[in-house]
């Protein structure tokens, strides 16, 4: 689709003159009135003419180019807008033929050669993960699989939060509290009892919080007991993490961590005082950079490390072990500010890979009116989000289809896929509220609504086939009248587009891009669903056509879904 509308451009630039640029087009809002609508504003302006009339020019001067193409059919001018129609014919048959490999289709191979690395979720260890990782763990991931698709090779890191003051709170926590008898039975539920319980102690008893910083100095310094504790925690908490990550259909390449970087840190320090300088502020160690009103802080006044020094070690750590093109990190809005200061270091030391990362930030995400604050024990764990989602899941299919098969997988499959998309078909930039009946609608825009039209195509491919089978050839095997049918227009125009929408949705890293594309391949089936009764067809010819029409929209839904890193059954 895109190089088609390239060709568009070469002969309007041929004729004109002027310079079109990539984004110098539209969809149509209805396919009777074309497939791509080039606007003709830009140009009016720089050859001085209406729009419209600079439309009706460049339709005569260039469509008999255009129309001795396979692909295209005519170009016509409406309004101000020059119309593109494509031959349905032979765009239907190229778009079949690429659907043959699945896995390229919307690949442009941008990224061909070149590597990302991103780091997404990124939980603290002794915890559960919670709803509020979701949204760097759900959009991370699509954003992973969004690059893969066009080209790059992508290692998704999950840079745990291991390290620092918490977990001398958590092995405190343990041995006063706790046994490790009942640790390895209850896992990382356990961790948060105790860590709820050493911060209420810690309100009557302060003394305990100056006992837990002693205990995070001694791991700092390698005590062999404090370290076995430690290693106990990130173990479990690891294995506890992909149960959920399994369930959410995400893998991560490296469970990495801040402890890794420990051992460099007075390096990275000593770095900055030679190349920036340092000074010292109400007993912090800190660096003044250009353009920051406020200076960067390396260390504490009780000489721990802070998360910028860490930082700064992995990206570097990160370029000489991947030789990353791009870096990418889908952390929360909040920390704007941290990684403007840590590229900005990163260029301040002259580092080869200094404007190379991208801070991917996204929106808060509420879920009812509950706050989540670990300390205090009030926090919604994203496993049982994902259980109530399946369970209310359940219930649906009871109600619509008591006799479906496999009813325990889909509703896994419909719960983890609703609460997926619910996050990603919305801007990534933007805050979302959370509500069950939008996310499980089959009405909606919604992961439900499309992965049902995923399965509705396996009933039509299968009565489809049964009564083709008792259809006779037809001496008439033209299907022009079939492709001039405006739902069968509308559903080719919607599934060429999923590649615009792809490029897209890497360009703007955003994700909501392949949602759309997905949603308007979904909502066209049903159209055509409706006006087209297959089992009513007659001509052999034109039921393989809208039967192989079906099995592309099919492939192209679950190409969408998985994108998103969502499961599409084959059954509802």
């Amino acid at each position: 689709m895109l190089a088609l509308i390239q060709e568009v451009h070469e002969h309007i630039e041929a004729v004109s003159g002027i310079e079109m640029s990539p984004i110098d087009w539209a969809s149509t809002p209805k396919r009777e009135l074309g497939d791509v609508a080039i606007p003709c504003f830009k140009l009016s302006k720089l050859l001085g003419k209406s729009p419209v009339e600079v439309a009706k020019e460049l339709a005569e001067k260039i469509a008999p180019r255009l129309c001795n193409t396979s692909l295209i059919e005519k170009v016509a001018p409406t309004g101000p807008y020059l119309n593109v129609f494509f031959s349905a014919k032979n765009f239907s048959a190229e778009l079949f033929k690429k659907l043959e490999d699945l896995k390229n289709f919307g690949n442009s191979r941008i990224g061909a050669g070149k590597t990302i690395t991103i780091d997404l979720s990124s939980p603290n260890i002794a915890k559960e993960l919670a709803l509020h990782h979701l949204r760097s763990t759900a959009i991370g991931n699509a954003l992973a699989n969004i690059a893969e698709l066009q080209g790059f090779k992508v290692v998704r890191i999950n840079y745990l939060g291991d390290w620092g003051t918490a977990h001398g709170k958590n092995i405190l926590a343990l041995q006063k509290y706790g046994s490790e008898a009942e640790l390895n039975e209850k896992g990382v539920a356990y961790m948060l009892e105790l860590y709820v319980r050493f911060h209420q102690a810690s309100k009557e008893n302060p003394e305990l919080n100056t006992e837990a910083k002693a205990m995070f100095s001694a791991l700092e310094k390698g005590d062999i007991e404090a370290r076995r504790i430690w290693n106990l925690f990130r173990d479990l908490s690891i294995a506890e993490f992909k149960k959920v990550y399994t369930r959410l259909n995400i893998r991560f390449d490296y469970f990495d961590g801040e402890s890794m970087y420990e051992s460099r840190l007075n390096h990275v320090v000593k770095e900055i005082e030679e190349k920036i300088g340092t000074r010292v502020s109400e007993g912090a160690l800190v660096c003044d950079l250009p353009g920051h009103e406020n200076p960067v802080l390396l260390r504490k006044d009780d000489g721990a490390s802070l998360y910028m020094t860490r930082d700064l070690v992995a990206i570097e750590d990160r370029f000489n072990r991947f030789h990353y093109d791009l870096n990418w990190y889908v952390v929360a809005v909040q920390q704007k500010l941290h990684f403007k200061q840590l590229f900005d270091l990163a260029t301040a030391l002259k580092k080869p890979f200094a404007g190379r990362s991208e801070h991917l930030s996204f929106g808060m995400l509420s879920f009812g009116s509950k706050t989540m604050k670990s300390r205090e024990g009030n926090v919604i764990f994203l496993g049982d989000v994902l259980d109530e989602a399946k369970s209310r899941a359940s219930e649906i299919i009871k109600a619509k289809n008591p006799d479906l098969k496999d009813s325990d997988q889909v509703a896994e499959m419909i719960g983890t896929g609703a609460i997926l998309f619910f996050d990603l078909s919305q801007n990534r930039n933007h805050d979302i509220r959370f509500e069950w009946e939008k996310a499980l609608s089959f009405d909606g825009d919604t992961a439900p609504f499309v992965q049902y039209a995923h399965a509705r195509c396996t009933s039509l491919l299968t009565k489809g086939a049964k009564h083709l089978a008792s259809l006779k050839a037809s001496e008439n095997s033209d299907i022009s009248s079939l492709l001039n049918e405006p739902p069968v227009r509308q559903l080719l125009g919607d599934l060429m587009f999923f590649e615009v929408f792809a490029e897209r949705a890497f360009n703007d890293r955003d994700p909501s891009q392949i949602a759309t594309a997905v949603l308007n391949v979904a909502k066209s089936l049903n159209q055509l669903y409706h006006k087209i009764r297959f089992l009513d067809e007659t001509t052999v010819e034109r039921l393989k056509f809208l039967l192989e029409l079906t099995a592309s929209t099919q492939k192209v839904l679950a190409h969408g879904l998985q994108v998103l890193g969502i499961r599409a059954p084959r059954e509802m």
